[in-house]
């Protein structure tokens, strides 16, 4: 496959675009792993047909909730069903990111032998963990707004908020990917992390809702203060990017020393 196949990507230098297209293959030619990407896929389809089905709207009721709750509410619903969008993505996240390193099992000192850095493999685990789940995150949240008819604004705001949010994702399960890479596996099946891979999982399922919360709360108090809702939208992106982004760095380079120590022990 050559640079021009991977359009942007081939700006990257050249011994990251080499990683990724190595990985790619890699996956693409091993049917379980495809597997293992086409299950959350389906699951998402499936949950967010659910989601769909309702009519969108909040409960019936006497008419009495202030004006600042009912805009609120109706927040919460446009951008609950955004989030779906973040599910699909944190599960194939799971097992790309936790995994990135130990897919290379015996044949890992062929990448520590050559003249790598540190931040180059580390940019390389990342991208080809974070790339396929962006990729289905937009599929959906395209569909997810022409169904609920959703503005440009809107559309925008949960675009930077699931860009962000897989990618401090994809940060925390690459770095306990890096934590607990296995080289010494046999059968892929048993390719996995171990305890830190779950750690990671489980951390993962409480930082996703929390950082999507990050983008959405500022909205809801924005219109219970009766402030314009570019307020909300401004704090949002501040308070959201701000906790997105260390998530998405600052685990990595935690475990950057370690990744130098990898398949020595």
């Amino acid at each position: 496959m050559n640079r021009a196949g991977f359009g942007l990507l081939r700006l990257l230098p050249s011994p990251i675009l080499a990683i990724v297209q190595k990985d790619f293959l890699t996956l693409r030619r091993d049917l379980r792993s495809l597997s293992q990407l086409i299950s959350p896929a389906i699951l998402g389809v499936v949950y967010t047909l659910m989601i769909l089905r309702g009519d969108g709207g909040p409960p019936a009721g006497r008419g009495e909730a202030p004006a600042w709750f009912i805009a609120s509410f109706h927040t919460v619903l446009t951008y609950s069903s955004v989030g779906m969008s973040l599910f699909v993505g944190w599960m194939i996240l799971s097992r790309l990111a936790g995994m990135g390193f130990s897919q290379e099992g015996r044949n890992y000192w062929l990448l520590k032998a050559s003249p790598i850095r540190t931040s180059y493999l580390l940019v390389a685990k990342f991208l080809v963990a974070y790339l396929p789940s962006l990729a289905l995150g937009l599929a959906f949240l395209i569909a997810i707004s022409v169904s609920q008819k959703l503005t440009l604004l809107e559309f925008l705001y949960s675009l930077i908020a699931i860009i962000m949010c897989l990618a401090g994702t994809a940060g925390i399960l690459l770095s306990f990917g890096v934590a607990g890479a296995n080289f010494t596996w046999d059968d892929p099946r048993r390719m996995n992390a171990g305890t830190m891979g779950c750690l990671g999982q489980i951390l993962t399922m409480l930082y996703v809702p929390i950082s999507f919360g990050a983008f959405i709360a500022p909205l809801g108090f924005a219109q219970f203060l009766e402030y314009p809702l570019i307020y909300g939208y401004l704090g949002g992106l501040i308070l959201g990017i701000s906790i997105t982004a260390s998530c998405a760095l600052i685990p990595l380079w935690l475990v950057s020393r370690r990744v130098e120590r990898l398949g020595e022990g």
